[in-house]
């Protein structure tokens, strides 16, 4: 994850240039000034006419310059964020669907926000506090130099005693960033599942129990935050103690040479701001470091979230369905199961081109399972799913789902235009998208709408019944002409004789193979169905 940050590499190159000009700019203008005074008291006015127009034009390309670095950086760290989070995205597209429903989504919401935003706050950030402060620091040496040469030496010094320390103790800080961002894991997840379920706990007056859970869960995530703002302050106040004390012992050293009448007065000036402009780069990388240690714990978590347990390689190329899906011996367990009580087990079908099959089951006998396995979703535990003779497994999923159209059992609708929700964002003629639409018995709806196929559909179809997200499923499922169509209790929501209609419709086509899970079964049109599949942990 971290690495991303350096993609935008170009724009943080001159973020990073412009940044440096600016600080060596205020230098120079500095030092100028400070040798301004030794003409002045010397009353050396040629000299100081001289370097008037030089100061000058430096003084007005120092504001210029400064504005430009902090454009430069916000573009930056603009860039660096949409880096990380679409790597982040494009890594939970290609986790296995299994091991992705194993998770809490709000887990990679949490990752999406609360710890992408703390690796903007503190390592992107961090970035530029250590050159910034590598930058003043090393023109701060400069500045000193130009009084006595002793403080390069010390200087030195202190930049490698600002790097011991802030490594030592940044790891109690970045043990404590890890737990709060835990902890933000189970708050972003608890806060999910509360407001998808409001209406219950309205209905159920449950508001004071949900208040004070969330009140409570709410005060452990201050608390940790409270407790690593502690410890950095404690940290920080440790390492500005040290390097202070370090800078005043170079101060009397300086203060020595002043009262030798080894440098001028303009030269003890320099010293005090010098020292000043060396102190602050340092109390800045003090608290910079650790957050940036921090951030490797941090992204190292965030990369755990994206990797796949199952690492099988596919090496299959698939173009179309010719012939036939058998299952071979097949069972199945679920990770968090008992190994021994197998969901699934012996199972043995064959699915052939274009057949109509129907999978009935009782509640919990593993139907949706089964279909899971057929889609690729998940793995056998044991023996061999075929088509065309290929182990499934082998397969490549793009191939695969290029070829399969689904109804799922939780309706899914985008929050977008009717249009967009049946073809998914893919390009089709109207005489196809009018025919999947009378198919799925959605034209009297469609009639309905002021503004037809360019109705905005809100948030998972809140804005239209049941019935009717489920037939925009079935049509974009009608839509997509796939070889095969599985069907996970498509006919749930819809009055009978509607799914009656549907079912008919979809049975009378004759280039796709359909494989329907459902408890709905009629009579007029079990006997269409090349085969009945019944399905109790086994296949009958």
């Amino acid at each position: 994850m971290l690495k991303r940050v350096f993609y935008p590499f170009p724009q943080l190159v001159i973020a990073l240039a412009t940044l440096a000009a600016g600080t060596i700019l205020d230098g120079m203008v500095f030092v100028q000034m400070m040798g301004f005074l030794d003409y002045a008291l010397v009353g050396d006015m040629a000299s100081l006419k001289a370097a008037l127009p030089a100061f000058f034009i430096k003084a007005f390309l120092l504001i210029p310059v400064q504005v430009l670095g902090n454009i430069t950086k916000s573009w930056f760290r603009m860039d660096a964020n949409l880096s990380m989070k679409k790597f982040y995205i494009r890594g939970i597209f290609k986790k296995n669907i299994s091991e992705f429903q194993q998770e809490n989504t709000a887990t990679y919401l949490s990752r999406l926000t609360n710890d992408a935003n703390t690796l903007d706050m503190n390592f992107i950030e961090g970035i530029f506090s250590i050159f910034s402060g590598v930058t003043n620091f090393g023109v701060a040496v400069w500045i000193l130099s130009t009084v006595g040469p002793g403080m390069v030496s010390f200087s030195i010094k202190i930049t490698l005693a600002t790097a011991l320390v802030s490594m030592l103790l940044s790891k109690p800080v970045s043990k404590k960033v890890k737990e709060r961002s835990d902890k933000f894991d189970g708050y972003t997840s608890y806060i999910k599942e509360v407001l998808s379920a409001f209406h219950i706990v309205k209905s159920n007056n449950l508001r004071d129990k949900v208040t004070k859970d969330y009140e409570e869960k709410s005060y452990e995530i201050q608390h940790k935050g409270y407790i690593i703002e502690k410890m950095s302050t404690f940290i920080n106040a440790m390492q500005n103690g040290a390097f202070m004390i370090m800078i005043y012992l170079g101060l009397c050293y300086l203060t020595y040479l002043a009262i030798n009448g080894d440098i001028t007065a303009a030269g003890a000036l320099t010293v005090s701001q010098g020292v000043q402009r060396l102190a602050w780069p340092l109390m800045m990388m003090s608290e910079a470091l650790p957050k940036i240690f921090a951030s490797k714990d941090l992204g190292k978590k965030i990369d755990e979230s994206l990797k796949n347990q199952n690492q099988h390689e596919e090496t299959l190329t698939l173009t179309n369905f010719t012939d036939s899906i058998r299952l071979e011996d097949v069972g199945f367990a679920y990770e968090d199961a008992d190994k021994k009580a197998m969901t699934l087990e012996h199972v043995n079908m064959e699915i052939k081109k274009n057949g109509k099959y129907l999978i009935v089951g009782p509640s919990g006998g593993g139907k949706s399972t089964l279909l899971k396995l057929l889609r690729k979703y998940y793995q056998p535990t044991k023996g061999t799913i075929l088509l065309d003779g290929m182990p499934l497994s082998d397969i490549k999923k793009e191939d695969y789902f290029s070829l399969i159209a689904n109804v799922e059992q939780q309706v899914f609708i985008f929050e977008d235009t009717l249009r967009n929700n049946l073809t998914l964002y893919k390009d089709y003629s109207k005489e196809e998208i009018d025919a999947a639409i009378h198919a799925a018995g959605l034209d009297s709806f469609v009639e309905g709408l002021r503004d037809g196929l360019d109705t905005m559909i809100y948030e998972n179809g809140k804005n239209v019944s049941g019935g009717e997200r489920s037939r925009i499923v079935i049509a974009r499922a009608m839509l997509a002409k796939a070889d095969i169509l599985f069907m996970d209790e498509a006919f749930a929501a819809l009055d009978l004789e509607r799914a009656r209609e549907i079912e008919q419709t979809i049975l009378n086509l004759k280039d796709i193979t359909v494989i329907n899970v459902s408890h709905v079964i009629f009579k007029d049109t079990k006997g269409q169905y090349d085969r009945i599949f019944h399905v109790k942990g086994t296949v009958a």
